[in-house]
């Protein structure tokens, strides 16, 4: 059973597997045996990785959904709590400031405003429109008249 059948999902398992393989026994031992078999059984053995040991985890060319795995085993195994109050507080601060920019952008009170200054816009014009009075030509008038004759 694939979890996600997605190719981002399989590429990040696939990154998360080998990634493992690099780790300290302590780090794979504080691992439920159900994760490393979900991640073993995910993964994609044909999807080529290259980690450069030289690296840190950060200048790695991981995927983000990659990282987001890594995240969560982080926080949820290998943290200690006061690492994982501080990656709570790094969490909250990154939320709040991510809703601040959403509310800038998408606030109810400046939507409604916005469309007030587009019906100014549009009265303007229709109070700039004038009335134009249509003229029959002679030649339209004459035949009228003819038509209203035998109506």
């Amino acid at each position: 059973m694939m979890i996600g059948n997605n190719i981002h999902y399989i590429k990040a398992y696939t990154e998360v597997n080998c990634l493992l393989e690099y780790l300290p026994q302590s780090y794979i031992d504080r691992l439920p045996k159900k994760l490393i078999e979900l991640i073993k059984r995910q993964s994609n053995e044909q999807y080529k990785i290259n980690i450069d040991i030289n690296k840190s985890l950060l200048e790695q060319n991981f995927s983000t959904k990659t990282k987001d795995l890594i995240a969560v085993i982080n926080y949820n195994y290998w943290s200690t709590d006061e690492e994982r109050q501080q990656l709570k507080n790094k969490f909250y601060e990154n939320e709040k400031r991510y809703q601040t920019e959403l509310l800038e952008k998408y606030n109810p009170n400046d939507i409604f405003k916005k469309k007030e200054a587009k019906t100014d816009v549009t009265e303007n014009i229709e109070t700039n429109l004038q009335m134009v009075e249509y003229k029959e030509n002679i030649f339209r008038r004459i035949l009228n008249k003819i038509k209203r004759i035998f109506i």
